[in-house]
């Protein structure tokens, strides 16, 4: 047997053995992923054509411009200890919530920005859904979130929502 023809065995084996190994020690996880456990966190594009994810670089220029209405998909408490300057609170974890109408006449056709936490945070994707569901045709979702916001030492605000009807997931 030829010499480059082992190193190429031994290479396919190495990658088998590999790839065995790493099933083995994720049968969780692959359990929760044939289950459909994070079917939520993607998106077809044909679904939600009016839905792309955005970097922080576009947010803080939607923001800067004032060209999108920004809204926080975290919990209230969360939201209080600080947010992106301006941005309503719209919870996603309020499951089965209706789209407020100060949001809905606010929003009607404007550009949305969501976000969470960041990281694996899917909050901001579940709110977009939600809102894509409800005839919002233009959002954004802002993946870095407000760990990457922060990271970038942007401008904070802190305290509850100050819109008309309260929170606007409420």
């Amino acid at each position: 047997m030829s010499e480059a023809r082992r190193a190429l065995r031994q290479a396919a084996a190495l990658a088998g053995l590999s790839i065995a190994v790493a099933a083995a020690l994720h049968v969780p996880l692959i359990g929760r992923f044939l289950r459909g456990e994070f079917r939520e966190g993607f998106f077809q594009a044909a679904e939600y054509p009016g839905l792309r994810l955005i970097t922080l670089e576009e947010s803080e220029d939607l923001w800067r411009t004032g060209a999108a209405l920004i809204l926080d998909a975290r919990a209230a408490e969360v939201y209080e200890r600080g947010h992106v300057p301006g941005a309503l609170n719209a919870p996603a974890a309020e499951a089965g919530q209706k789209i407020t109408p100060a949001l809905q006449d606010a929003a009607k056709d404007r550009t949305l920005v969501v976000y969470c936490e960041g990281g694996d945070c899917q909050s901001s994707l579940a709110l977009a859904k939600r809102l894509h569901e409800g005839g919002f045709m233009d959002i954004r979702v802002f993946s870095g979130g407000w760990e990457a916001w922060t990271a970038a030492g942007l401008p904070v605000e802190t305290g509850p929502d100050r819109t008309p009807e309260g929170t606007a997931g409420r």
